[in-house]
């Protein structure tokens, strides 16, 4: 591929960069210089704030870091204020957004703005976070929604097709999971995966990654109970790229004796036969706030293309939360649900 300007400043201040320099083509003064790449930024301004297409644009002023800390923001009208908190793989932390909602609202409503505030997201985030952000009274919007609103205009400027190629290819890297090599090799292919499980599997399903001294993993945790031995016991896909990819029953909040371990696992081992899953000890048992129980064998597989080999991977794991439903239920379980992982 040629050369890419933002494949190559991947930092988010890049970016903030890049919508900066677009939201400020909108204001009619910028019209003459470009009339496409100012339709665009008009339209991507109607669409981030929900107002209607015909909704008249007279004047925008934007900029970055407004009271040295809100990514970017833009004045439209004497009459909107837009905040956006631009983020690209990272994710919202240390209470920002309330904290910058709350700047927003002490400056301008008492000069009578409308408020809108977006949470900009490129890379791939889970659902369980962004509706935490949603909770935080901002917008979400994702890469899929600023490519549609790309997909409704034709620019010929370097610097948008620079930037609209790389969120495309991530877009295809992201949805590339299902080439079995992709899911197991790229980043960006493991995470589209986590996005897609987690719309299937909803409830209490979550994913992120996990540091660990072993070199960490992408980690993907649902289908949470618990009995009278573990408090919590839950399903858990480990993707640790280069070191492979596991299914992994994983228990918490225990007495962390070792001897228990053992002992369930035979307990485990016996539902899962009687579920058609295999369930296997894992290298070593180690004692720890969570522990891997047991791994289940052949849930994760190419097909004879080379593919992910998904409807085997949705019947396995229906075979296995079968098989950690009647263990719980044998074990006289206490459900108690969580969230997390290890």
């Amino acid at each position: 591929m040629k050369p890419n300007l933002f494949s190559n400043a991947t930092k988010e201040l890049a970016q903030d960069g890049f919508f900066v320099w677009l939201l400020q083509w909108a204001d009619p003064s910028n019209r003459g210089h470009d009339e496409n790449l100012h339709a665009l930024a008009q339209d991507l301004i109607r669409t981030l704030m929900d107002l209607p297409g015909d909704f008249v644009i007279s004047k925008v002023e934007a900029g970055r870091q407004w009271q040295g800390a809100i990514d970017l923001w833009a004045e439209i009208n004497d009459e909107f204020f837009l905040l956006i908190e631009d983020k690209t793989d990272t994710s919202e932390h240390s209470d920002q957004l309330v904290r910058y909602r709350k700047m927003a609202e002490d400056h301008y409503l008492p000069k009578q703005f409308k408020l809108r505030f977006i949470y900009l997201k490129t890379g791939n985030e889970s659902d369980t976070l962004l509706a935490g952000v949603v909770e935080k009274g901002y917008r979400v919007f994702e890469r899929r929604d600023i490519l549609a609103t790309f997909d409704r205009h034709r620019v010929a400027n370097h610097i948008y097709s620079d930037f609209n190629e790389h969120l495309r290819n991530i877009e295809r890297e992201s949805s590339s999971y299902a080439v079995h090599a992709k899911l197991v090799s790229s980043w960006y292919a493991a995470q589209g995966f986590c996005k897609a499980l987690q719309k299937i599997k909803g409830g209490d399903a979550d994913w992120g990654y996990v540091a660990n001294p072993t070199g960490g993993f992408l980690g993907f945790w649902y289908f949470w109970n618990g009995n009278s031995v573990f408090r919590e016991i839950y399903i858990q896909i480990e993707n640790a790229f280069d070191r492979g990819i596991q299914v992994v029953i994983k228990v918490a909040d225990w007495d962390e004796n070792i001897d228990h371990l053992y002992e369930q696992l035979e307990i485990l081992a016996e539902c899962g036969r009687q579920a058609g899953v295999a369930l296997v000890k894992p290298r070593r048992f180690r004692a720890g706030a969570t522990s891997t129980l047991a791994i289940a064998e052949d849930i994760i597989r190419a097909d004879p293309d080379g593919l992910l080999d998904q409807a085997h991977l949705q019947a396995s794991l229906g075979y296995l939360e079968r098989a950690l439903d009647r263990y719980c239920v044998m074990t006289q379980a206490a459900p108690d649900g969580n969230a997390g992982g290890s």
